[in-house]
């Protein structure tokens, strides 16, 4: 059987199995066993088991509930309250005041977080209203707030870079050093496209008076609400840019810090520690046995010949790196419309990643324009999981066409992000060759 055959014949038999409802890992988990078992019998299982025990039992998955655990502490103490508060004494009357404060407050919280969903949901429900009440066209508020939760994919540190670093065998504090840049970059585009369309047309945000805030009122709130977070953030990506400490070290102490922060603010409980470590648990689970099904899903394209087989047809498609490389980018893309991210990597990092290698294309550059193209399926119909968020928070007039519509400008600055890095590779790879 060729090689095309066994490969679309896995890939349909995959879809069909995740269309009766069963969870993306487990859908995995069953295309593994079965065809293994029909490969190699017993002897095949016992080889599945042992190649999913060594893909979870890595030094570098770690850093995955720490991470997830500085997010949820965050999300459940309600600090983003706070720090939403201080931004707006910084950000004077300028074209779209909200959406840019919504925006910072997602560069803040998804450098502390790393959940799309958590931070979609978190900024509808506390600026949704009161830009309502102001007014602002219901695209801009949904666009803005969702554009604010998808930074969390690519702005670090990000639990789907780790997930990306360890299914790839790339670097994780690489990938997580060189997303710096690409984050702070598309935070900045984002926050030009809101002040340049709010310009062009004053109608979609009208202006209002704002409270002049004294000087040294700012300098208070930018101590207790913004600094701790900016030490944080600094904490975990220094200890993991200068070599001190391991990523699992540096998220250790940013899980740490971050329960500090809360009792210093007077939010820890008990109740708090409890849910916050319950629910990194459950969430952590999840990802670990996604990664014993992405490891098994390896296998068969190995043991079938399948993965060899498909490098060496994408290397003979052309002799451009660039133009391999788009082709890749553009049908992560396009898979982003129609399946989950997790389950984007599982199928496509074992073939795409010895093509990377053998065009030796530097794999944190990759990485990066790889989590951008995850991030844009984010925002995608329709199975984007900001645009669901979106809706599951805003109130009755604000339509699906709505949504839809607020996610277009933005996808459009994700791809000139894309393009801006591709470009000028060093965006990405700077920062990292400093380690």
């Amino acid at each position: 059987m060729e090689w095309y055959v066994v490969l679309l014949l896995i890939f349909f038999v995959l879809l069909a199995i995740m269309f009766t409802g069963l969870p993306i890992a487990f859908s995995f988990m069953v295309v593994s066993v079965v065809v293994m078992f029909i490969l190699q019998g017993e002897f095949g299982i016992r080889q599945l088991i042992l190649g999913m025990y060594d893909q979870v039992a890595k030094f570098s998955l770690t850093p995955i509930p720490f991470f997830m655990i500085m997010g949820e502490v965050f999300y459940q103490s309600g600090l983003v309250t706070r720090t939403l508060d201080s931004l707006s004494k910084f950000v004077k009357k300028v074209p779209g005041r909200l959406s840019i404060i919504t925006l910072l407050g997602g560069g803040v919280f998804a450098a502390l977080s790393g959940s799309v969903v958590a931070n979609t949901a978190m900024f509808g429900s506390l600026m949704l209203p009161d830009m309502m009440k102001r007014g602002y066209n219901k695209s801009l508020i949904a666009g803005s707030i969702m554009a604010s939760g998808a930074l969390a994919m690519v702005i670090p540190p990000s639990a789907l870079a780790v997930l990306l670093g360890s299914i790839s065998g790339i670097s994780v504090g690489k990938i997580l050093i060189g997303a710096i840049f690409p984050g702070v970059l598309l935070m900045l585009m984002y926050i030009s496209y809101v002040m340049v369309i709010c310009l062009i047309k004053p109608e979609y945000a009208p202006s209002y008076e704002v409270e002049k805030t004294p000087f040294k009122e700012m300098m208070i709130a930018a101590f207790k609400d913004l600094v701790p977070l900016f030490f944080i953030f600094l904490a975990v990506m220094g200890i993991i840019f200068t070599g001190v400490g391991t990523p699992t070290e540096a998220a250790a102490i940013g899980a740490l810090s971050s329960y500090i922060l809360t009792a210093f603010y007077g939010k820890l409980t008990i109740k708090l520690i409890v849910k916050t470590l319950t629910d990194s648990l459950k969430v952590t689970s999840m990802v670990l046995i996604i990664i014993a099904g992405s490891a098994g899903f390896s296998q068969i394209l190995a043991m079938t010949g399948a993965s060899r087989q498909a490098v060496m047809a994408i290397m003979g498609l052309s002799t451009s790196t660039f133009l391999i490389l788009g082709l890749m980018l553009f049908i992560i893309i396009i898979l982003g419309f129609f399946m989950e991210q997790t389950a984007i990597m599982m199928i496509t990092l074992p073939i795409m990643m010895p093509v990377i290698i053998n065009m030796e294309v530097n794999t944190i550059w990759f990485a990066v324009m790889y989590l951008i193209c995850l991030q844009i399926g984010q925002l995608t119909p329709p199975v984007g999981l900001a645009l669901f968020t979106m809706k599951g928070v805003s109130p009755p007039e604000v339509r699906m066409t709505d949504i839809y519509k607020g996610a277009v400008p933005f996808l459009a600055m994700d791809i000139l992000a894309l393009f801006v890095i591709a470009l000028i590779p060093a965006l990405v790879t700077w920062l990292p060759s400093l380690n």
